[in-house]
């Protein structure tokens, strides 16, 4: 089991990741959440109240570093987290389609908790402009990214 500094760690690494791997491979102004993929991974490998813990720190971390983050983001990833661990463990998460799925359904529920928080009344533009091609392309990437990381390490990520 990770510990509490381990799982803060992580949160910070995957903030350092945002902040210079995923800020070159943006398409149409929408980049990849590092934050998710983690988040998404972690939560279907070690359950609910990990998830749920490391969706807080990364959020924590996330709102305290960088100063475009919103306050709402360790509650949005602290929910996620948990749903993630919850309910993605149910299903047969080792499909790649299915872990498109999941991550896409994380990126959704987060963006409604921090736009809804935020800016209410744009809640249904946002969604639209951003949040659907931008789930998309951070599920791809993280499927991306776990299929080579499970082949350079030969270990599972979501099982």
């Amino acid at each position: 089991m990770m510990r509490k500094r381990s799982l803060w760690v992580l949160a910070l690494l995957t903030i350092i990741l945002k902040l210079t791997l995923f800020t070159r491979i943006e398409i149409w102004g929408i980049r990849p959440d590092a934050t998710v993929i983690v988040l998404v991974y972690v939560a279907l490998g070690l359950g609910p109240v990990v998830g749920a813990l490391l969706g807080f720190l990364m959020g924590l971390a996330e709102f305290s570093i960088l100063s475009t983050s919103m306050a709402s983001m360790p509650l949005a990833g602290a929910v996620a987290g948990f749903l993630v661990g919850r309910y993605g463990t149910k299903v047969m998460h080792e499909s790649y389609p299915v872990q498109i799925l999941i991550t896409f359904l994380a990126v959704l529920i987060m963006d409604v908790i921090n736009f809804a928080w935020y800016d209410p009344a744009a809640l249904s533009v946002i969604l639209l402009r951003y949040t659907l091609l931008g789930g998309l392309y951070t599920a791809v990437v993280g499927v991306v990214m776990v299929f080579i990381v499970e082949r350079i390490a030969g270990l599972r990520l979501a099982s």
